[in-house]
C-alpha cells in the first residue's frame, strides 16, 4: 500500500503499549506487533498497513467507533503537529493557504494518496482526497478535524465542514467542503 512516517505512529503506539490486557490484539498482525515492539523514530518510514491497523485498533477500543471523537482527535493532533513540527509551513498564512498547503504536509507523512483543493469563494473550499485508505472512514474524520482546527489557527471563524462524497461508501474520492467567516 505505501508508507507513513513514524510521526504518525508514535501516539498510537503509546496507547497500544500502555494497555496490558490485550484489548488491541485482535486488530493487530504479527508484523504490527513486531514493529511496535521496537523504538519508533519520527523520521523513519513504516508500513501504511501498520498505521491503519493501529489507528483502527485505537478507534475500535478507545473511541468505541465514535467518529465525532475521531474528528476531535484530528483537531488536537492537527494543532500539535502544525504548531510544533511544521509551524514554518503555516506561519502567517490565510485560511485558504492552510487548505492548499495540506497537500505539501501530507506528502511529508505519506508516500501515497492524492489531495487537491478547489477554492469556491474567499471563505469556502473543497478538498478532494483520493487513493488514501478509501474504505477506512476514520482517517477522513481525522483529516476533517485537522483541517478545521488549522483553519481556526489561521484566523478563520465559525469553521464548518461536511462530507460531499465518501469513498468508504463507494465514491471514487472523499470530498470535504469547508466554510468559514473572516
Amino acid at each position: 500500500m505505501g508508507r507513513v512516517k513514524g510521526t504518525l505512529l508514535i501516539d498510537f503506539v503509546k496507547v497500544v503499549r500502555s494497555e496490558k490486557t490485550g484489548l488491541f490484539n485482535p486488530y493487530l498482525t504479527d508484523q504490527d506487533r513486531q514493529i511496535i515492539s521496537q523504538r519508533i523514530l519520527a523520521s523513519e518510514w513504516y508500513p501504511a498497513e501498520t498505521y491503519k491497523n493501529l489507528f483502527n485498533a485505537v478507534v475500535k477500543v478507545g473511541a468505541k467507533g465514535d467518529m465525532e471523537m475521531v474528528r476531535q482527535w484530528g483537531r488536537v493532533y492537527g494543532e500539535k503537529i502544525i504548531t510544533n513540527i511544521y509551524k514554518t509551513l503555516v506561519a502567517d498564512v490565510k485560511p485558504m493557504e492552510v487548505i492548499s498547503k495540506y497537500k505539501t504536509i501530507v506528502k511529508r507523512f505519506h508516500d501515497f494518496g492524492e489531495t487537491d483543493c478547489d477554492q469556491l469563494s474567499r471563505t469556502s473550499a473543497l478538498m478532494t482526497i483520493k487513493n488514501f485508505f478509501p474504505e477506512f472512514e476514520p482517517v477522513f474524520h481525522l483529516i476533517r478535524g485537522w483541517i478545521e482546527r488549522n483553519l481556526e489557527l489561521s484566523g478563520a471563524k465559525d469553521v464548518k465542514s461536511e462530507f460531499i462524497a465518501r469513498s468508504w461508501q463507494g465514491a471514487p474520492a472523499t470530498i470535504i467542503k469547508f466554510t468559514w467567516t473572516e
